[in-house]
Order: structure tokens, then sequence, then C-alpha cells
């Protein structure tokens, strides 16, 4: 049950219905990893961080440039500050398949 909450959810953030199955197993398998995503959350440093990314992520959509585009051009010019989070974002990307 926890898991077609998990699948529902995310799929009425907009989170395709593959890739909501994927997250909901992944979820089922490893139950730490929503303990590490929710010191993530908590961690102010990182929120702000990914707060500014998706800020400037929407300026530049509403300036014309492709989501894709905008997402890689944000990424790259806060490279360096993420690089500092790898080890609190590990849960994150592991998450993502990445």
């Amino acid at each position: 049950i926890k898991s077609f909450f998990i699948k529902k959810t995310l799929q009425m953030k907009g989170v395709p219905k593959e890739q909501a199955e994927t997250i909901a197993k992944q979820f089922a398998e490893n139950p730490e990893l929503a303990k590490s995503l929710k010191a993530l959350e908590d961690n102010k440093e990182v929120k702000a961080l990914f707060e500014t990314i998706q800020k400037e992520i929407e300026e530049k959509k509403k300036g014309g440039m492709a989501e894709m585009y905008a997402a890689v051009s944000v990424m790259e010019k806060h490279k360096s500050e993420i690089a500092k989070y790898r080890d609190e974002l590990a849960p994150l990307m592991q998450l993502m398949g990445k």
C-alpha cells in the first residue's frame, strides 16, 4: 500500500509512471533511503542551494531557453557547490539512478 501511495504522489507531481514505479521500488527495497532523504531535506544549506538552482532554471526557461539546456547551464554554474555536498546528495543520486 505504501508503494502505491508513493507512486501516485510522484505521478501527481509530474513524474512519469515508469520512473515513479522505479522510485517506489527503491524505497521498498531500501527503507533507509527515506531517512537519508529526510536528512537531506533538513540540511538548510543544501535546501537553499536547490532553491537557488530551481529559481535560476525557471528564470532561464522564462527567457525562452529549453528546460534541459537551462538545467544543464545552471547545474554547471553551481557544479562546485554541488560537489561540496556530494556525500549528502548520494541518496538522491541513488534514487535518480545516477
